[in-house]
């Protein structure tokens, strides 16, 4: 339920850099899901920056950096519930890295378009991505850090209520509270 609401927390730091708006955030169940965060384009996009790209990485790591902070950094109380996250994060950096000219190290170069990929250039790819990876990991953390009164309170809402809107959570991560009492429906809009 943490991991659900600190990705909550996180899209909301970030809707304005990936033109996301969350439109639902709930821990009920949802396929192979234990919770999730809906969320909505703002306005029809064709291609994706880079900086939107490092925001949705910061997201993803969210529930990641949430379990770390619940269990006091012990990896093996880490649960699987991000791995999908994860492999969306590892997509991400990828992109950037091999597609996108994001490399440090090589400048711009895209990969994806290079006839063969020796041992060494897969080597410098997949240290560039770790590099990146682990930046973002723990700009991440600090980030969560600074607003964990907010997720903590996104927490407690979404145990009480188990399903908000994205206007709930946005008011929530204000200082405020939902106006409908957790017995009742979720507002129409």
């Amino acid at each position: 339920q943490a991991v659900v609401s600190t990705q909550s927390t996180g899209e909301l730091l970030r809707e304005d850099v990936t033109e996301k708006k969350i439109y639902l955030a709930t821990i009920e169940p949802r396929g192979v899901t234990l919770g999730h965060v809906f969320s909505v384009q703002k306005e029809d996009s064709h291609s994706t920056s880079n900086e939107q790209l490092l925001a949705h990485i910061d997201i993803g790591f969210g529930g990641r950096v949430a379990e770390d902070i619940l269990y006091n950094g012990d990896k093996e109380k880490v649960t699987t519930g991000c791995a999908a996250d994860m492999s969306n994060i590892t997509r991400y950096a990828r992109v950037l890295i091999e597609d996108n000219g994001y490399s440090k190290k090589q400048g711009l170069v895209r990969y994806s378009d290079c006839d063969i990929k020796n041992m060494e250039t897969n080597r410098l790819i997949q240290d560039e991505m770790k590099e990146l990876l682990n930046e973002r990991y723990e700009l991440t953390k600090k980030d969560m850090m600074k607003h964990k009164r907010q997720w903590e309170r996104l927490t407690q809402y979404l145990q009480e209520y188990r399903t908000l809107t994205g206007e709930e959570c946005r008011t929530i991560f204000n200082g405020g509270k939902p106006t409908r009492s957790p017995f009742e429906g979720l507002p129409s809009s």
